[in-house]
This record gives C-alpha cells, sequence and structure tokens, in this order.
C-alpha cells in the first residue's frame, strides 16, 4: 500500500480530566468540548496548519513550521481562558506523518502524544528538536523539565515547557504520563533483554518487507515542479530582493539536478502575491509540486521556512524552518535543494551534488550586492555599481563576473546604449574570468552565448556553450530561446524544433518557450501551428516582447492585415519598446497592405535611427523593408552598412526569411562570408 508522509510541525491536545467531567456533568463537559472545538479550528485555520485527526477529546494538527504551530498553540490556550475555561495539555514535536485507514501515524506522532501526556492544564510542552527550532527566538521563553523515557520510544527525550506568560511550568516530581515503568523493567530484565534482541530482529525484518512492498511514498510523483516567490516577512520592504534572490538560487540549483521539470523563473514570478491555492496555481503552471516559502531578515540573522507541497491533492511532501546566521544561506539553498530531489525520487550524482554544496562566496556582503543586482526593481547601473563593488569585496566571486558581463550585453540593447565593440571589450575579460574561476558554471555559459551569437557571430563557439549548458544545467527550460535562435540561424531547423519542444513542454507558461517554438516550428515548414501558438490574445496584450514577435510572425507568414491590426491596436503596450524592430516588421506590413505612407514614415524613423546609433539593428531592417519594396540594391547597400556598424541582428542573415529574394545577389554571398556563415 502506497503511503504519502510528509516532516511536519506536530501538535497533539488532550482536555485534562474530561471523562471523569462527562460522568459527573455531561452539560459542562459538553459546553468545554464545543469551546474547544471553536478555538481549535479558529487558531488552527489561522495559523495555516490542519486538523489531521480528533480523538474525542484531543486531536492531531500538523503545520508547515515550527513558528506557526507554537504561536497556534499559545493562541489556542489563552482563547481557552475564557469561559468556560477548558484545562488543556498540548504537546509540540517535529517528524514524520503518515495516513493509513484514514488515520495519522508515524514516530513523530507517538512522541507528540507522550510529550502531551506529561502535561497539565494550560501547559505547553515540547521536544529537544522542536526546541532548537525556536532558541533563537527571544519571544519565546523556555525551560528544560529534563529527560524522559516513554512508552514504545527508544531514547530518552528532553522535554521544554513554554514559559510565556499565563502559562503554567508544571513541576518535574509531580509529572506523569505515558513513561516506562523503572520496577518491571529493573525486575524482568534478564527477560527483557532476550524479548528486546528478538523485537529487534523482527521489527526490522518487517521494515524491509514494508519498505520493499508498501513505503514508496513518491512512486507516484510526477517529477515537476514551480518554485513560488518567497514571500519577504521582514519588517523592512528593501528586503524583498533577499526573498526574490532565494527563490532564483534555489532555482539554479534544481537546474543542476537531471531528471526534473523545473518552471521557469518568469512563469513562476507572475505568481507573486497571488491569492490563488496552490492547486490552481500548479494546474495553470502544469506542474505537480510546488515550493513555497518565506525569509525574514533581521541584520545576520535569517529565518527561512520552506515547504514543498503536492499541487494536485495539497498535502505537504516535505517542510523545515531554518534560523541561521546569514553566512549560511547557502548551506540552506543547497538542502532545500537536496531535501526536493529526495522527496522526489530524483537521484543526484556526486559531481552535482558537489557542485550544489559548493559557496560561490565567502563574503555574505558581496553577495548581498549580487543579489540586490538581480532584482527587477534594480536600476540598470545601480546594478553594475553593485557588481562592480561585490568584485571588489571578493575578486574570485565568478558569478559577480559573469553577471556583469550579462549587465553590458544588455545595456547594448538601450538607446544611448555601448556600441558592440564596446560590449565585446567589457564581457569578454568577465567571461573569461568568471570560467576561469568556475569552469562548471552554467550561468557563465549561457551568458557567453548570448556575447557569442549577438556580438561576435561565432556560431561553433555558441556551440559549445550549448554542450555545456545541458551538461551542467540539465533541468533548465529558459535557456533554450538563445540556442533555438542558434539552431535557427545556421540552418538546423530539426534541432531547433527538438530542443523548443522540449522546453515548451517542460514549461508552457513560460512566453519565450512559446516563441521559440513557434519560431521553429515556421522554420521547419509548419506555419499554421506556427500562428495557432502565438495567437494568445492574453500574451499579445500584455507582454511587448510575446506581441512584437506575433506581429514577426505575422509578416513571415504573409497575415499583414492581422500584423497591422495587432500593431494598431496595442500601441500603448508597444509604444515603450518603439524601436527599429517592431518598426521594421510594422512598415513591411503597411507596405503590403498599400499604406505606403505609414511605410514612408516608418522607415524614414529607422533611417534617423541609424545614423545615431546601432542600438536595434536599424540599417538591418531599413534593408528589411527595401528587401520587401523591391529595392534589392539599396538593400545590400544598407546591409553593408549594417555590417560596418556591425548591428547585432546580422547574424540572422543567412535565414532571415525577408531576405529570400536577395540570396542570389553577389553582394548578399558576400556579406554572408564576412559575418561567418559558411
Amino acid at each position: 500500500m502506497s503511503q504519502q508522509r510528509h516532516l511536519a510541525a506536530i501538535l497533539f491536545t488532550d482536555i485534562v480530566g474530561y471523562t471523569a467531567l462527562m460522568q459527573t456533568d455531561e452539560q459542562k463537559a459538553l459546553d468545554l468540548i464545543k469551546h474547544y472545538n471553536t478555538a481549535l479550528k479558529n487558531s488552527v485555520a489561522i495559523h495555516e496548519g490542519r486538523v489531521l485527526n480528533y480523538y474525542g477529546d484531543g486531536s492531531l494538527c500538523t503545520f508547515q513550521s515550527v513558528m506557526e504551530a507554537l504561536n497556534c498553540a499559545m493562541d489556542l490556550q489563552k482563547d481557552l481562558q475564557s469561559v468556560p475555561q477548558v484545562p488543556l495539555r498540548i504537546g509540540l514535536h517535529i517528524g514524520e506523518v503518515f495516513f493509513e485507514d484514514g488515520n495519522a501515524l508515524g514516530d513523530g506522532v507517538n512522541v507528540a502524544s507522550r510529550i502531551q501526556s506529561l502535561g497539565e492544564a494550560n501547559t505547553i510542552l515540547f521536544s529537544r528538536e522542536f526546541y532548537e527550532k525556536i532558541r533563537n527566538h527571544p519571544e519565546f521563553k523556555a525551560v528544560s523539565l529534563g529527560q524522559f523515557e516513554f512508552k514504545n520510544v527508544d531514547e530518552p527525550i528532553e522535554v521544554f515547557a513554554l514559559a510565556n506568560e499565563g502559562l503554567v511550568i508544571p513541576r518535574r516530581e509531580q509529572m506523569s504520563g505515558k513513561l516506562k515503568s523503572l520496577t518491571v523493567r529493573k525486575k524482568n530484565s534478564g527477560k527483557l533483554v532476550v524479548v528486546g534482541v528478538s523485537m529487534v530482529f523482527l521489527l526490522y525484518a518487517a521494515f524491509l518487507i514494508f519498505r520493499k512492498y508498501a513505503y514508496h511514498p513518491n512512486d507516484a510523483v510526477e517529477k515537476s515542479i514551480a518554485v513560488l516567490p518567497f514571500v519577504n516577512l521582514s519588517s523592512d520592504r528593501q528586503q524583498d530582493y533577499f526573498a526574490d534572490g532565494m527563490m532564483d538560487e534555489i532555482l539554479n540549483h534544481l537546474y543542476k539536478i537531471g531528471g526534473l521539470k523545473v518552471t521557469s523563473k518568469s512563469s513562476s514570478l507572475t505568481y507573486k502575491g497571488s491569492k490563488k491555492t496552490s492547486t490552481e496555481i500548479a494546474a495553470e503552471l502544469g506542474v505537480n509540486n510546488l515550493l513555497e516559502g518565506s525569509v525574514q531578515k533581521d541584520g545576520d540573522h535569517i529565518r527561512i521556512i520552506a515547504q514543498l507541497i503536492n499541487g494536485k491533492t495539497d498535502d505537504h511532501l516535505w517542510a523545515d524552518t531554518y534560523v541561521r546566521e546569514f553566512k549560511d544561506v547557502f548551506s540552506i539553498q543547497s538542502d532545500i535543494a537536496q531535501q526536493i530531489a529526495f522527496a522526489l525520487k530524483v537521484k543526484i550524482d556526486a559531481s552535482v551534488k558537489e557542485r550544489i554544496e559548493s559557496k560561490p562566496t565567502e563574503n555574505t556582503e558581496a553577495y548581498s550586492l549580487y543579489l540586490k543586482a538581480h532584482d527587477d526593481a534594480t536600476d540598470l547601473e545601480d546594478r553594475r555599481l553593485f557588481l562592480e563593488t561585490a568584485i571588489k569585496l571578493d575578486s574570485t566571486f565568478a558569478d559577480a563576473y559573469s553577471a556583469l558581463a550579462f549587465y553590458w550585453i544588455h545595456k547594448g540593447d538601450f538607446e544611448g546604449g555601448p556600441t558592440s565593440q564596446e560590449v565585446l571589450k567589457n564581457a569578454e575579460p568577465l567571461l573569461k574570468k568568471a570560467l576561469e574561476l568556475n569552469p562548471n558554471l552554467g550561468y557563465a555559459y549561457r551568458v557567453s552565448a548570448m556575447l557569442d551569437l549577438w556580438y561576435k557571430w561565432d556560431f561553433e563557439k555558441v556551440g559549445q556553450d550549448y554542450q555545456k549548458v545541458r551538461q551542467l544545467e540539465p533541468s533548465n527550460p529558459g535557456m533554450t530561446l538563445i540556442f533555438t535562435d542558434y539552431f535557427l540561424v545556421i540552418g538546423k531547423f530539426k534541432e531547433a524544433l527538438k530542443g523548443s519542444s522540449e522546453a515548451f513542454e517542460k514549461d508552457s507558461s513560460d512566453s519565450k518557450n512559446r516563441m521559440g517554438l513557434a519560431l521553429a516550428n515556421f522554420f521547419s515548414g509548419n506555419i499554421q501551428t506556427a500562428l495557432q501558438l502565438m495567437t494568445k490574445s492574453d500574451l499579445i496584450s500584455s507582454d511587448w516582447f510575446f506581441c512584437l514577435n506575433y506581429i514577426r510572425i505575422c509578416v513571415y507568414s504573409g497575415e499583414f492585415n492581422r500584423a497591422v491590426i495587432t500593431y494598431e491596436n496595442q500601441q500603448a503596450l508597444l509604444k515603450p519598446y518603439f524601436g527599429p524592430r517592431l518598426l521594421g516588421y510594422t512598415a513591411i506590413a503597411y507596405y503590403k497592405t498599400r499604406q505606403k505612407d505609414s511605410t514612408e514614415k516608418f522607415l524614414n524613423i529607422i533611417k534617423a535611427s541609424s545614423e545615431k546609433s546601432q542600438i536595434g539593428s536599424p540599417s538591418f531592417y531599413v534593408a528589411a523593408i527595401y528587401t520587401a519594396m523591391g529595392e534589392n540594391d539599396k538593400a545590400i547597400q544598407w546591409l553593408q552598412k549594417a555590417f560596418r556598424d556591425h548591428e547585432m541582428e546580422m547574424f540572422w542573415l543567412k535565414e532571415e526569411p525577408l531576405f529570400i529574394s536577395l540570396h542570389n545577389e553577389a553582394g548578399y554571398k558576400e556579406l554572408l562570408t564576412k559575418v561567418g556563415f559558411k
């Protein structure tokens, strides 16, 4: 029989003297149980727990974190001091819970029950394991009551009492409960040794049989997961970057583990602050499992809660709370990634485990700056300053060098940004340094592929980058668009279709994966499939890059009216991104729909921008417009200018559908050789 197990904070309750009260005053007992049930239901719901079982005058509850469990226990005891006052005792522990015949079972449940039995009215007791999770929180006052030997529990357990105001601390000499009997143990010690040894062998054999035939908790768990944005619980909103950074870093670890289907960051980010349920989000993202979490940073101390949830059943597969110093953040990220792999039954090779557990830097200040530089809310120039400072603080921080190289590549897309030669001059040595420091850094190879394709036109080198990324990040779905472009521009359409199909299957909610698959289908001759993939109204009206590429596919496919209508309907969305690429495709659509005034207007705008900047490859798109107008000589002249200015999109020259009519032109063939096409 398959059993779903998960680690949880366990809360066990019992009303002291309830059975005796039922025999002497049934109405009073009913009033107590009614008050208790209402208070329990409300407190558990507020603290996002679950009532797994009711036991007449008690209950078993689980929580995603020890903090929620303890706060629920405190709220519950406080509520039950009002009339009619309920004499409740509570036991807390951390352990595994599983279900059998509708009942919640497990060693953790057994221990929590035993600890609860030691209490008296208005007590909250917990184990050493539970105490370790809250010891760094001064708002909770705890005292040790010593070690106890419980029935059916092998090792003695140290029990603590919560000593916050209003709670009772039981006296050791007056405590009783489900403890082992010392007199019986001494009297029968000889027999117990024999029986004990026999029982050990019997239990071990039973365990082996059970594990082989029954306990396969994850056999039916699909190895797909989305890491949702972590919630910032710090009072300082400026710490949002740290919450987003946790999501990023855990994703980067999961990308390294083969056999997982991981949703991209861009897809998960759309659920930041979402009120949707776990099952709704999982269904929309097409995954079976979700990782949720929260972070709280106070100076050099951090508190991180993570929980892995089955998105179909809403069951918790694993959860933990980490209360550590900030310097331990890397071990937390590593542990979370490995716990996910374990829960989803994915094997981690030794070399991958070593990479996951390696620290990117020993300097926590440098790491904080690195996370700030990756925050979408950070200004572009501030990102550069953060990364440059991080490198000054730690000259061996390979990730920071890679991120700074990406800054230069990204800045090359902006009006007034660096020229292609300036991008190369700044980014190339940074990437070289990053890979010298860490030759197994997948992020560096992804950034390198952008530089090699867009700015160096070194197609052989991009192929090498591709092989390294596939090797180092086998579960990364977001790396494929750049490599889809690579396979398309060198004419390997089957490889482009295969890779983009795999990426779309892993994460169909990522708009870039949809674009990549649409482009691969178009170049493979599946024009209607390409159009169907791109005809997604919610993305066309909300994602400017998707909208631009929809217009592009329409122009490629001869759907010129549709391209014009889309442009005119989405001008508010597209206006901030007006540039040669968008205007070039739209100008061609206007020309093909006999709106030559608009064509001329856009053509002149792009020509003017080509005199000021190479951003957006203006000469390349002037050439495309002239080709559509049948003026091939002018088109070749503008392509020659695009080559002299080293415009980025010249890497599309060989397979760009807009230039099919130029293929027999001598000037075009000469340019192909200069760009580096064989």
